[in-house]
């Protein structure tokens, strides 16, 4: 998605209100002086890495892990919401929703 087709959202036409603040997606709102959309869809995806692991001069447990064994689950996504971009409070989806990342 180009950053044009969602500048060309109507935002205050949507049924997305951030129950927090109020947020609606007002043109010039308060919103625009922290991104360029009013709502952010976040979504908690599963990273994982491969470590070694050894108990330091101190007694604490050490972990590294390995960079080169990063793994993205991007299918385990859960809790999906929308973050608001003026007071970055966040909220559920309306349950008819349907979301298409592209």
């Amino acid at each position: 998605m180009e950053r044009e087709a969602a500048g060309e959202t109507r935002w205050t036409d949507l049924p997305i209100v951030c129950p927090h603040c109020g947020n609606h997606g007002q043109e010039d709102g308060p919103w625009t002086v922290n991104a360029w959309t009013p709502f952010k869809i976040v979504e908690e995806v599963i990273r994982s890495w491969i470590f070694s692991a050894e108990i330091d001069g101190e007694g604490k447990l050490f972990l590294r892990g390995d960079s080169n064994s990063d793994d993205v689950d991007w299918e385990s996504g859960r809790g999906m919401r929308f973050e608001c971009m003026q007071c970055f409070g966040e909220f559920p989806l309306p349950e008819n929703a349907k979301v298409e990342i592209e």
